[in-house]
């Protein structure tokens, strides 16, 4: 397949190579091709949570963390939050990736920083984040010492989202599911927040999600200082290709 590029992106063409289902609404793409090197080669590819933005044929381009590198199979990995009636599709990234098959064509641009990066005298690091930042939180975790203390909270549709966290890193990790009552979330969270707020402020906190939940979230830890927090809006309701430009 062909097709035109966006102008004033500096893009590579690559295509899918392989696809699986993660969870019911997660679909992993694997991404290779004979110029997928030039990405593979570049600086920050390999830095938690890294993103590049995937611009499918005919569709408008968004952002999505990176998964996976494989430098000697010359393939990455991303994994897209299938969204929608998969009956229709609605123009999204979301829906093209939910139908992608094997071969089709894609443009990449990126890399660009996640804006995570562990401090040398953290103690303790809070991860919080909804399935659109799950992947990235997955890259951080495979990325931290034997020797930190980790509390990730995640929220998911239900139980079937629910994905493994390996890490070397002490990790407790609560999930929260969209589909549980109102009252059992505030519950967790009530529990949560009040483990949060005996941390103390020797640690770092990084979170993502939809806009509104990570200004929820940052409130928390208002009395750490910029350099320690770190919350990213990845998508709003309402906005096909949102990205905020909090620290």
């Amino acid at each position: 397949m062909t097709f035109s590029l966006p102008r004033r992106q500096p893009q590579i063409v690559a295509q899918v190579v392989a696809a699986r289902t993660v969870t019911p609404h997660m679909r992993r793409l694997t991404l290779g091709g004979p110029t997928l090197h030039t990405l593979l080669s570049t600086d920050g590819i390999d830095a938690p949570a890294a993103w590049v933005k995937i611009f499918p044929p005919g569709r408008e381009g968004r952002a999505y963390t990176v998964r996976h590198v494989d430098r000697a199979a010359g393939t990455l990995d991303i994994d897209f939050v299938l969204h929608g009636d998969e009956r229709h599709d609605d123009g999204s990234v979301s829906a093209w990736a939910r139908q992608a098959a094997i071969g089709a064509g894609l443009g990449i641009a990126g890399p660009r920083h996640g804006g995570f990066a562990l401090q040398a005298d953290a103690r303790w690091l809070w991860l919080a984040a909804d399935a659109s930042a799950l992947p990235a939180i997955q890259r951080i975790l495979e990325t931290l010492p034997a020797d930190l203390d980790v509390h990730v909270l995640a929220l998911v549709t239900d139980a079937r989202e629910r994905q493994p966290l390996p890490t070397r890193a002490r990790l407790q990790e609560t999930w929260l599911y969209a589909d549980a009552s109102g009252a059992d979330i505030d519950a967790l969270l009530a529990d949560v927040f009040d483990r949060a707020r005996r941390l103390g402020h020797d640690g770092q906190v990084w979170i993502a999600g939809e806009s509104g939940l990570v200004r929820h979230w940052r409130s928390l830890w208002s009395p750490l200082t910029p350099a320690q927090l770190s919350a990213k809006g990845y998508w709003k309701h309402g906005e096909r290709d949102h990205r905020d430009r909090e620290g």
